[in-house]
C-alpha cells in the first residue's frame, strides 16, 4: 500500500514582514550576506501583482502541453533503461578481458554510464514525474502515483516530506526539516551546538550517502509530526516497512544478485567488476544529486524565514520561493543532468510545470523579479558551489554571544535534556551489540518495523 503525502491544501508558510518604502534600505537587507527574514519584502498589493503575473505565465506554459512533452519524458526514459543495461553488460565484460588495461577501460566505461542512467533516473526522470510533472499524460508508469526511482528512499516518504512539506514550508525554520536535514547548521536560527564544528566533515558524509539520508529524512521528520497523533504507531510501522522493503531490493539487486548472476555466468572477477561498478556508481550519484541540491538552497543569498504566518497570499508564497532559492547556470545537456533543478527558482515557483519548460521562461521570470525588485540569484557551478561550502563552514564556529548562550543553555537545561533522553528512550526497544551504536532516526525505524 503506497503511503501518499496529503491531499489538502496546505496551510500558508510565508510570514508577513514590515513592508520596506525605501528602495535603497531594501537592496542593502537584500546583499545581507546569509539573509535572514522575519517578515515580506513586498506589500500586499505588489505580491498581488507579482502572483498574476506568474499566474499567466504559468498559464500560458501548461496550457501548451502536447506531444513533445511526452515525447521528450518516454525519451529520457529509454535513455535511463537502454544506458543502464549497456552498462552492465560492459561492467560485466571487463571481469572476462585479459588486458588490465582494457579491463580498466571497460570498468571506467561501463562505471560512467551507469553513473549517467542513475543520475538521469533520479533528477530528470524519477524527481519529476514524482512531482506530477507529467500526469496530464495519464501514462501507466510515468506518473507521481505508480513511478519509483532507482534510490533506497520509496517514493511516497520522500513526496511526503520533499513535495508537501519541503515545497510548502520552504527555508521557514522548523517547518522545512530540508534546512540542514537535522544535521548542518546553515543559519543563525539554528542554536549552534559543539558538533557544529563538524559541519564540513557531516557535509562529506552526508555527500556521499545522499541517498540514505533522504530515505530516512521522513522517518526521522515523522516521528515528530505524528508524535500526538493515536494512529502514529501504525503510520511509523507502514512508513519504516516501507523503507526496510526498499533498501532491501536497491541493496539487494546492486549488491548481491547482480554481482552473484555475473559471477555464475562468467566468473568471479566477473562479479567484482560489476559490484565495484554499481558501488561507484551510486556514490557518484550520491555526490551529484547532493552538490545540485546544496546549491539550490544554501548560497550565501539564500533567505531564510523565521516563522510562519496563517495570512500569507499566493504572492507572498511566490516571494519567498524566489528568495529562498539559487540557479546554476549552465548548458543544455547540464541542465538535463541536474533534473533543470539547476532552475531552482522557476521549479519552486512552478513544481509541477515540466521541467524542460524552465529555461525557455527564465528570462521571463528574471524580468519580473527585476520588475518588484527582488534578487534573482543565479550564478556558475563553481561561484555557487563555493558559496555553499562557505556558509557551511561559516556556521560551524559560534559568535562570542553564540557561545555564551550555549554555556547558558547548558547550564539550565541538563536536567530537561536527562528527562526528554528518558522519555525518549521509553519508545525504543533495548539494542545491544553493534546496533546500539545506530543513530536514533534508523532504531526509531527499526522499532516501527
Amino acid at each position: 500500500m503506497r503511503l501518499l503525502p496529503p491531499v489538502t491544501t496546505a496551510q500558508s508558510a510565508v510570514p508577513v514582514l514590515t513592508t520596506l518604502t525605501d528602495a535603497k534600505q531594501q537592496k542593502a537587507k537584500q546583499l545581507t550576506r546569509y539573509p535572514t527574514l522575519t517578515g515580506a519584502p513586498l506589500p500586499k498589493a505588489q505580491s498581488d501583482a507579482l502572483a498574476h503575473e506568474l499566474n499567466v505565465l504559468y498559464r500560458s506554459v501548461m496550457d501548451s502541453l502536447g506531444s513533445d512533452d511526452a515525447r521528450y519524458i518516454k525519451r529520457v526514459y529509454a535513455a535511463v533503461v537502454y544506458s543502464e543495461m549497456t552498462a552492465r553488460g560492459l561492467l560485466a565484460a571487463a571481469g572476462c578481458l585479459q588486458s588490465k588495461r582494457k579491463i580498466v577501460a571497460t570498468w571506467l566505461l561501463g562505471t560512467s554510464l551507469l553513473s549517467l542512467s542513475k543520475i538521469l533516473n533520479n533528477m530528470e526522470l524519477g524527481h519529476n514525474v514524482m512531482h506530477g510533472q507529467y500526469d496530464w499524460m495519464q501514462h501507466p508508469y510515468l506518473n507521481s502515483q505508480k513511478f519509483d526511482w532507482d534510490i533506497v528512499c520509496p517514493a511516497p516518504l520522500w513526496q511526503h516530506s520533499h513535495n508537501y512539506l519541503h515545497h510548502t514550508f520552504t527555508n521557514i525554520v522548523g517547518r522545512d526539516h530540508d534546512v540542514g536535514y537535522h544535521l548542518i547548521r546553515v543559519t543563525d536560527e539554528q542554536p549552534w551546538t559543539p558538533s557544529d564544528r563538524h559541519n564540513m566533515f557531516k557535509t562529506a558524509i552526508l555527500a556521499l550517502g545522499f541517498e540514505w539520508a533522504v530515505a530516512f529524512h521522513d522517518i526521522q521528520i515523522s516521528v515528530d509530526e505524528y508524535a500526538d497523533s493515536p494512529d502514529r504507531h501504525q503510520t511509523m510501522q507502514q512508513k519504516s516497512r516501507a523503507l526496510f522493503a526498499k533498501i532491501a531490493r536497491q541493496v539487494g539487486k546492486d549488491h548481491i544478485v547482480l554481482p552473484t548472476l555475473a559471477g555464475l555466468t562468467l566468473g568471479r572477477s566477473s562479479a567484482m567488476t560489476t559490484l565495484s561498478g554499481n558501488v561507484t556508481a551510486n556514490i557518484a550519484r550520491n555526490l551529484w544529486t547532493w552538490a545540485v541540491i546544496f546549491c539550490g538552497h544554501f548560497t550565501e543569498q539564500a533567505h531564510i524565514y523565521t516563522h510562519l504566518d496563517a495570512d500569507e497570499t499566493k504572492g507572498d508564497w511566490y516571494v519567498r520561493q524566489i528568495l529562498g532559492s539559487s540557479n546554476i547556470q549552465g548548458s543544455k545537456l547540464f541542465h538535463i543532468l541536474t533534473g533543470n533543478l539547476s532552475h531552482q527558482i522557476e521549479h519552486h515557483i512552478f513544481s509541477d510545470m515540466p521541467a524542460s519548460h524552465y529555461a525557455r521562461i527564465a528570462p521571463q521570470l528574471q524580468a519580473i523579479c527585476r520588475k518588484y525588485n527582488l534578487p534573482y540569484n543565479t550564478g556558475r557551478f563553481g561561484t555557487q558551489f563555493q558559496q555553499m561550502l562557505g556558509r557551511i563552514r561559516h556556521f560551524s564556529k559560534p559568535s562570542a554571544k553564540e557561545w555564551q548562550s550555549y554555556l547558558h543553555s547548558q547550564a539550565t537545561s541538563i536536567a530537561e535534556t536527562n528527562h526528554a533522553v528518558t522519555e525518549r528512550s521509553k519508545e525504543l526497544p533495548t539494542i545491544r551489540g553493534l546496533g546500539k551504536y545506530l543513530p536514533p532516526v534508523m532504531r526509531q525505524a527499526l522499532f516501527y518495523a
